[in-house]
């Protein structure tokens, strides 16, 4: 069935093809949507397998008209990320390397790691692929140049700077303790090293390290001395190349399913990173440059963009790619392929990764496939009736009785399944009774499922030794219910597998994928309890006599106690001085005054 096109407009915009159940299959932008639209079904000689295959199921078509193709190509690749249409080529990992932003555009600017690069006229480096490296690197300038890390507003006269003053670890600029210019030229020094000219800093170090020697200040001066090797050995572990720019280098390979890209990060002059990614969707290595072009559109979204961006071949729609990369970074971009010399061969060096990628996702067994071997052999095993496809874990998570937490997991498949985890604030049990608090979970749970005829699961699993699976089991036999059950204990791993007479214990090699299976979900619903358990806890903590007063949320909250420092400073405070923080008319003042006078 062809839908009718008589209604599509010769505009620039998007289309989105849809199939029979209404779900978006294809996004696609057009300079004349009406041209481009009516090509797919007109003669097939043409067309890939796959856009045959996409044309066999339209239904329906929508378009959204833009003023300009540019910005049609912006629209189709967020249109791409929000729906992820079967036939569209798709970025499958979208990972995200770490940045360092330095906020210039602040009074008092702070360097610190960010996954997202904003165009807010603030100072990014990197991305950065090993995060450990950086992490280092910035505690390192943390401890040399002192800048601050909290975002505590520039207040002259505050007398509580945060821990890192004390700890020699920030000049306190919250309190007004360094002039702005002192300030300033220090986060100028630490760029100066982001930038890779290490020389003023080394000297600087090497000045402080003589000092504290001549001051017998040996162990410090120590400290000083492994800073200076740690900066030579960063500034060593550059990549140099022949020239100066900026420049991202990307590679592309396939296997006839899937598109492997490769990206080096040049930065002036130095390779300071790399990253894998993939491209779903693009069957046949005929579709690498598309591919490409889809990948730099979708990349490129809210990622830096270098002044040369260097690929294989020469991309569909080039100049209106490059028109729009110059737009978005404020400077003109170019992509270029390059022919020969150096450029070439770094190149070429990233299509080996690329090559190199791909062999290693082929031998490489898909996590489907790997979970599927794992519940065969746990079946096995645990000489169970059929595979244990929906596996539930528990744990519980408390600190001397308080705050208690009890936390289940779903795997399906050998896969975790996130959104059907739960979380269980213990009710009935006072005090610290581990197997009491895993009855009452265990039992909640099972009861809320068979009220709700929900499918049980094929296998309970129990972070725990014998009590706990007990507990757990009673739980089970008091509801009538028959669900294969164990637990998993911690210090040798061994398997708890309650029978009809005493426990079991099931010893396997640490190199079973069954063992794996099973450690992986136990430490999943104890990660998971232990997070609940936290911020139950940080809510519990962060409770205050403040939290009580109409029209005070946490907003306001925080911006009292900062200001004043504490509750019984605002206690002690007058309405008039109340007022002086930002958001506390008169009315909210007399509100807190009367009401935390009352409570004295």
């Amino acid at each position: 069935m062809v839908p009718d096109l008589s209604k599509i407009p010769d505009s620039p915009g998007v289309y989105l093809m849809k199939d029979v159940s209404g779900d978006i299959i294809y996004v696609g932008k057009a300079k004349s949507l009406s041209r481009r639209v009516r090509s797919y079904f007109q003669s097939s000689a043409g067309h890939t397998p796959k856009t045959k295959v996409l044309v066999r199921h339209i239904e329906d078509i929508e378009f959204i008209l833009t003023a300009t193709e540019i910005d049609a190509l912006v629209l189709e690749a967020n249109l791409i990320k929000k729906y992820k249409p079967r036939y569209n080529v798709r970025l499958k990992d979208d990972k995200r390397y770490p940045y360092v932003k330095v906020t210039v555009n602040e009074k008092y600017p702070r360097i610190f790691l960010t996954r997202r690069r904003l165009m807010d006229n603030a100072l990014y480096f990197g991305p950065y692929t090993n995060s450990r490296a950086i992490r280092s690197t910035l505690e390192l300038i943390s401890r040399i140049f002192q800048l601050r890390k909290c975002r505590k507003p520039i207040v002259a006269g505050r007398t509580r700077p945060c821990l890192n003053y004390h700890i020699k670890l920030c000049t306190a600029p919250c309190r007004g303790a360094m002039e702005e210019s002192e300030y300033r030229a220090r986060i100028m020094e630490a760029v100066r090293f982001l930038k890779g000219d290490t020389s003023g800093l080394l000297r600087q170090l090497e000045e402080r390290m003589h000092l504290l020697a001549q001051q017998q200040d040996y162990e410090s001066a120590a400290e000083v001395r492994d800073q200076i090797e740690g900066v030579r050995c960063l500034s060593q572990q550059q990549i140099a190349t022949s020239g100066t720019d900026d420049r991202d280098v990307i590679a592309a390979v396939s296997d006839e399913t899937v598109v492997f890209l490769q990206i080096f990060y040049i930065r002036h002059g130095s390779m300071v990173g790399k990253a894998d990614f993939s491209l779903v969707g693009a069957e046949g290595s005929k579709e690498i440059p598309e591919a490409l072009a889809t990948f730099i559109k979708q990349y490129y979204q809210d990622s830096p963009i270098p002044p040369e961006i260097l690929v294989q071949y020469e991309v569909p729609e080039k100049e209106l790619i490059m028109t729009w990369l110059s737009g978005r970074s404020g400077r003109e971009v170019k992509l270029h392929v390059p022919q020969k010399g150096d450029k070439k061969k770094m190149l070429e060096m990233a299509v080996r990764n690329a090559e190199m990628a791909m062999r290693v996702a082929e031998l490489r067994p898909s996590p489907s496939v790997a979970a599927q071997a794992a519940l065969k052999e746990l079946q096995e095993v645990l000489s169970l009736e059929k595979l244990p496809q929906h596996i539930e874990g528990f744990d519980i998570s408390n600190i001397s009785g308080t705050n208690a937490v009890g936390s289940m997991v779903v795997f399906e498949n050998g896969l975790p399944s996130n959104s059907k985890y739960r979380q269980h604030n213990i009710r009935t049990v006072k005090g610290i009774d581990d197997f009491a608090m895993m009855a009452e979970v265990v039992a909640r749970r099972y009861t809320r499922l068979i009220k709700e005829n929900a499918p049980l699961p094929d296998l309970v699993l129990i972070d725990g030794g014998p009590g706990q699976v007990s507990a757990a089991k009673s739980s089970l036999d008091s509801l009538g219910l028959d669900i294969s059950i164990i637990g998993l204990a911690k210090r040798f791993e061994h398997i708890i597998t309650p029978r009809k007479g005493p426990e079991e214990v099931i010893i396997l090699p640490k190199t079973s994928s069954a063992l794996k299976l099973l450690m992986h979900i136990r430490d999943e619903a104890h990660r998971f309890a232990v997070t609940s358990h936290r911020r139950r806890r940080s809510a519990t903590l962060t409770h205050s006599e403040i939290d009580a007063i109409p029209g005070i949320g946490p907003g306001k909250k925080k911006l009292l106690l900062e200001h004043f420092g504490s509750v019984d400073n605002i206690r002690s405070a007058s309405v008039q001085a109340l007022t002086e923080v930002k958001g506390i008319n008169k009315k909210i003042a007399e509100s807190i005054h009367a009401y935390l006078k009352t409570q004295n």
